[in-house]
Formats: C-alpha cells, structure tokens, sequence
C-alpha cells in the first residue's frame, strides 16, 4: 500500500519532471528551428555574393572561379555552387567539370518566388534568381551540408538529456525532503492518535494556533475526543451507579429465599419454585457483579505498576475455588519446561484478577466437560509463560469463535449450561489489562483447549 508520502513524492515529482522535459523539449526545438535559419542565411549570403560577382564582374569564366575561390565569404562543409545564365548554359561551378542543368521545379520556383529553400537537417540546398539588364536573368544554387549546426545541435541535445536526468534526479529527492516535512505535522498526529485508547482518552493533539488545515483538524479531532471521552465517563458512571443500586435488592431477594427455604415447610412443588427463583436470582446478581468488576477494570490506569505473583499459586488457588464449588470436578495440573534453562514463573499482575481469570476457565472447562475433567499445564518457554486449560466435550463451531469473547455471546454448545455470557469477556479483558492473550482451539473432535499466554 501506497503512504502519502510516497503519492506526494511520486506525483510531486512526476509534475516537475514534465514540466522540466517540456521546457527542455521547447528549448531544443527553437535552437534547431534557429539554426535551420541561420543555415539558410548563410546559403543565402554565398548565392548573394555569387551572383553579386557573375553579375558585376566584366570577367571571363575561368577568371570568376578563381575570384571566387580567393574570395570565399563563408566556408561551408561539401558546398556546391552552380550558376546558369538566361539560356540555362552553366557559367560557373564549384566543382571542376560539372555540368548540370537545374530542374524544372526548381526553375518554376525561381520564376514564381525568385527563390527557395530545401533542407533535410543535414544538407541544404538554396537557389535564388537575379534578374540581368535586357530581361536576362542569373540563377544560382548553392547545396551544402551543416556539419558544425548539427554538431551543435547534438551537443546541446546531450546537454539537454543530462539536464534533465540531473533535473528529475535532483525533483525526487527534493520532493522526497519537501513531503517529509510537510506530512511531519500528520505523522504526529498519527503517532498521537495510535496512543489513544480506551484508558486513555485523556490524550489531545497539539494545537499550533497556525490556523492552518493541519491546526483546524487537530482542534476537530480534540474536540470530538471531549465528546467521546465525556460519553464514555457517562455511560461508565451510569453501569457503575446502576449495578450497585440493583446490587443490594438482589442480595436482599436471595437471602429472602434462603430464610423462606430454611425456616418454612413447604411442598414439593413450591421448593421446586424457589430453587427456580434462587437459581435466577444468583445469574443476576453474577451478570451484576461482572458488570462490576468490567467497569472497573477499564477505570482503572495502573497496569503498569502490578506487584510480583507467582503463576502456580493463583492456579492453585483458583483450582481450589472451583473444587469447593463442584465437589465432583477432577483436576490435573502438570508444569512443563520447554526451554533450555530454568524460567521463572513469577509474572507482574493483580493477583485476584488473575484468580478470577482461572475460575472463570476452569469453572467452563468442569461445565463443558463430560468426564468432569479439567486438565491444566503451565507452560515454561523462551519468550514467556502459558497456560493450557484442556477439557473433552463438545467443541465450539467455527460460527461461534469469531463472537467467543464478546459481551454476552453464547455458543450452540450452551444451550443447556446455565451462564451470563460475560465470563470469557471478563477473562479477556483482565488479560488484556496484563498485556497477556487468550486463544481458544479444538485440538481434537472433541478437546476444547484455552491457551493463555504470559509476555
């Protein structure tokens, strides 16, 4: 993918590059159209000077060449002078011998225009006619080949492609500087906005005051983050404030239940209806709980200053809570070394975080198993430490994983498990709040394994 950096400095330089390679090209086309005209007057001056003796000069043939050769204006490369009279008979030529007899488009030219010129870049040929006393006329033509024009006109060809190669050299890297310099402001906003993140949204762009576009979207952006920041504190304050306030009546209404189970005979079938109403007392008041403990974990900015605890004792301890809780689980807890020297297994963290964090994989591991069976490897590595928290039973379909770890997402494999739906959510973002990770997997057909890794 293309930055902005790179477009400007493509597009930047592809501009100055045309414009340089137009001015170039512009450059290249006058001289040459200049020296096709200067090459011309130069043919024009020797058939001016030409006629000028052949007509003034009462002299024989013999005699005029010899004028001529001695008094030559202008030195031409491979020049060729031919003169004819009225009568078309040759009376003087450069070249000894030479006999020839101009064309009739070039005696109609002579008639119609008193003269023309020819020229391919290379040879030029220029005839002209001088009218004589008595209606006689004098035609001269005049070829020769402009060696030092086109030399010139290659040298500043050369000059010119240097030029521009140097041109288009020099415009990328200037574009290259200039874009760096100019996107500087945006890349700090960048490296500004990256930082934002739920923790902290007390971050703000730098305003300038230039009043610039830069300056006027930084103020935007600020201002947008007061809005978000101040309906994040809302909606924060309001489950904080709403969880407590529903909190003390649903404690109120279990230890009711409890009273009345306790100290009242009653039938079957009204036991069966409060056991029904404890159960869904006990769910709110573990969704009012988790919405608690979520509040206040993204409240809380002190992730970075967590004490030392060790890893196998917050496994033991959650192990513990969930044995007392289900009697009948079964446990298997091994500690496996893949490295080359002893790794610690302390890590930085919240250790009643952390705690909940286990019960809440090993109360789904004892849920979803069907052999009751939660098996439990803390893994020593290199880079780190993870945990494996391995159960059989029925394994999560592809469908559910993409949602596992969302707020109240249940999977098919659910249907019957009483839950909130906010465990794996909590877990996660405890996690998170530890800079560790969490990844489900189904190993086998029927193996669930969560994987929690330690940085």
């Amino acid at each position: 993918m293309i930055s902005l950096k790179q477009r400007f400095t493509i597009n930047f330089s592809i501009l100055l590059s045309v414009i340089l390679a137009v001015v170039l090209t512009m450059i290249y086309s006058i001289f040459s159209q200049y020296r096709r005209t200067e090459f011309k007057l130069r043919l024009e001056e020797k058939a001016l000077s030409t006629a000028a003796l052949l007509a003034d000069l009462n002299v024989s043939k013999q005699d005029a060449l010899e004028i001529l050769d001695q008094n030559s204006v202008d030195k031409l490369y491979n020049n060729r002078i031919l003169a004819f009279d009225n009568d078309l008979n040759l009376i003087y030529s450069s070249i000894s011998g030479a006999n020839q007899i101009p064309s009739a488009e070039d005696l109609q030219l002579l008639k119609t225009k008193g003269s023309f010129f020819f020229s391919d870049n290379k040879i030029g040929r220029f005839g002209m006619a001088r009218k004589l006393p008595a209606n006689k006329a004098l035609y001269v033509f005049v070829t020769a080949e402009d060696k030092s024009g086109q030399r010139l006109l290659w040298f500043l060809g050369y000059l010119l492609l240097g030029a521009f190669i140097t041109g288009t050299v020099s415009v990328i890297i200037l574009a290259r500087s200039l874009s760096g310099r100019i996107l500087l402001p945006l890349k700090q906003i960048q490296e500004r906005i990256t930082n934002i993140s739920e923790k902290r949204l007390h971050i703000r762009l730098e305003e300038k005051r230039n009043n610039d576009e830069i300056d006027k979207l930084a103020h935007a952006f600020n201002d947008m983050m007061d809005r978000i920041d101040s309906s994040y504190k809302q909606q924060k304050e309001f489950t904080d404030n709403a969880s407590h306030e529903l909190r003390t009546p649903v404690t109120r209404i279990i230890m009711q239940i409890q009273n009345l189970i306790k100290h009242e005979a009653h039938n079957e079938k009204t036991l069966q209806y409060l056991d029904s109403i404890m159960m869904d007392s006990n769910q709110i008041a573990d969704t009012i709980s988790s919405l608690l403990l979520l509040s206040r974990i993204n409240n809380s900015n002190t992730s970075d200053f967590f004490p030392h605890c060790r890893l196998d004792e917050i496994i033991f301890e959650a192990l513990q809570s969930v044995s007392a809780a289900y009697p009948d689980v079964r446990t298997l807890f091994n500690i496996e070394n893949r490295s080359d020297k002893e790794i610690d297994i302390e890590i930085k963290g919240d250790t009643n975080l952390l705690k909940i964090v286990f019960i809440n994989l090993f109360k789904n591991a004892y849920l979803y198993s069907s052999e009751k069976l939660i098996n439990v490897t803390l893994i020593q590595e290199e880079n780190g430490l993870k945990v494996k928290v391995v159960n059989d039973g029925e394994v999560i379909i592809p469908a559910d994983r993409q949602n596992l770890f969302q707020a109240f997402a249940r999977g098919r494999n659910s249907k019957n498990i009483q839950g909130t739906g906010l465990g794996l959510r909590i877990t996660e973002r405890i996690l998170n709040y530890h800079h560790a990770t969490i990844q489900y997997e189904a190993t086998d057909q029927n193996i669930n394994c969560f994987t929690v890794s330690f940085t």
